[in-house]
């Protein structure tokens, strides 16, 4: 009696779930069969990179044709390269590489997660995780972590991102679909969004002249130090939310 009590409830658990992943699929998949045309709130992000973050020092980069290729015509990048000496070194050097990326019109094609650049790009995804940084002494932020090891070279990297809207920041793809979908049917408008990513390589071994050897936890360190320095230099804070301007120790 028991048992036939229990599977009952069983089976009406699973139609449950089943009828909430339909309604949350239907929902999903509505914001492509939405018309055009919405207004567009423009997304916090600032789009030139600073040549200069503390003691760290940019050189403006080209961005590859593997990610041109990937993403619509109309689409913006922004990628630096920052460097420094390494702390208590002479002749050591670190390393972090930053981009971003910010749709164009065709917001379905011109945008995605980062994930699909480095499968392009030959790297295979080692780990991955949500996170949150310190950014003032009142404001954080969800990214996501991805460690990653390219399949022919065997580099390993470690990578943060995140999605920027017109006022919201989140580390997740479907939460930035979400947000899009409520967009449209409350406000009738649009949010272009950017992504940006934050990497820098696990530097190892004996031959790594100029650049200094890190491990896996002080990589993740200096670049959650990093993120922390930069945040506000590219983007407009009080469209966000960020009230205070000190930054977090």
């Amino acid at each position: 009696m028991w048992q036939g009590k229990t599977q009952r409830k069983v089976k009406i658990m699973i139609r449950k779930l089943a009828i909430a992943q339909i309604i949350l699929l239907l929902g999903l998949g509505s914001i492509y069969l939405l018309p055009r045309g919405y207004n567009i709130r423009e997304s916090a992000i600032i789009m030139v990179l600073p040549k200069t973050i503390n003691e760290w020092f940019g050189e403006t980069m080209e961005t590859s044709e593997v990610v041109i290729n990937a993403l619509a015509d109309d689409t913006n990048y922004s990628q630096s390269q920052y460097k420094r000496r390494t702390p208590n070194t002479e002749d050591k050097l670190d390393i972090i590489n930053t981009f971003i990326v910010l749709s164009g019109d065709d917001m379905n094609n011109s945008i995605h997660r980062p994930e699909r650049c480095l499968a392009a790009q030959g790297f295979e995804i080692l780990a991955s995780e949500e996170r949150n940084i310190q950014i003032s002494e009142t404001f954080s932020i969800p990214v996501r972590r991805l460690a990653s090891r390219h399949l022919n070279t065997g580099l390993q990297q470690v990578s943060y991102y995140w999605f920027t809207g017109a006022k919201v920041i989140t580390a997740g793809h479907y939460s930035r679909t979400f947000t899009d979908i409520l967009d449209r049917l409350t406000t009738g408008t649009n949010q272009r969004w950017a992504f940006v990513t934050i990497t820098s390589p696990i530097i190892e071994g004996l031959n790594t002249h100029p650049f200094a050897q890190h491990t896996i936890e002080e990589t993740d360190i200096m670049i959650t130090e990093f993120i922390s320095k930069i945040f506000q230099e590219i983007h407009k804070s009080e469209q966000i939310g960020i009230t205070d301007n000190s930054k977090a120790s």
